[in-house]
């Protein structure tokens, strides 16, 4: 017999849901990549085009100019992009992916947020309308309007390594599993 769950337990499970999606993707990429989210979301918009600025870098992956600046830094150490100075402006710094950062480009999954805007695309107008007049609503509710976001879902601290991303992740599936098997 189920019991009778109220809509305010219903939508809070909604969001748990959303978030923990966004977990278990954000935990396969570390494992599996060795990369962040962010990570690869720069490298992506990188494989787009010719080398780049961090500032223009920043600005098109909707990131800090200092979280990316962390990313690239992180991202040469692995030799998955090359910073050279610009013959045009010798103060800045131009970005471009490797040759080992085009093949992990290459072989890389989709980025979560990638199928999660195929799918609103195919939404009616009126239906987008909706979802975002309900999630803006949620936002006022918890009084987070102020926080900047960018349109990356990942969790845990943007330019945390890929390890320490793992290693929350791990703790919080072993919290998960321990409330699950009340041992909590």
């Amino acid at each position: 017999m189920e019991e009778h769950v109220s809509y305010e337990e219903s939508i809070l499970l909604s969001v748990r849901k959303i978030m923990r999606a966004i977990d278990m993707h954000s935990s396969y990429l570390a494992r599996q990549y060795g990369l962040t989210s962010p990570q690869l979301i720069c490298m992506k918009r990188l494989s787009e085009g010719k080398e780049m600025t961090p500032g223009r870098l920043a600005k098109d992956v909707h990131l800090s100019h200092a979280t990316v600046t962390g990313i690239i830094n992180r991202l040469e150490k692995k030799e998955l992009v090359q910073r050279t100075r610009s013959t045009e402006d010798g103060r800045s710094f131009l970005i471009k992916l490797t040759d080992s950062g085009v093949s992990m480009i290459k072989s890389s999954p989709s980025m979560l947020q990638d199928k999660f805007m195929y799918e609103l695309s195919k939404l009616a107008d009126w239906e987008k309308t909706m979802i975002l007049s309900s999630l803006q609503r949620i936002t006022s509710i918890l009084d987070i309007e102020s926080i900047e976001a960018a349109p990356v879902l990942t969790t845990g601290p943007v330019e945390a390594p890929a390890e320490k991303i793992t290693e929350l992740l791990a703790e919080e599936d072993k919290n998960t599993e321990n409330q699950v098997n009340g041992d909590v």
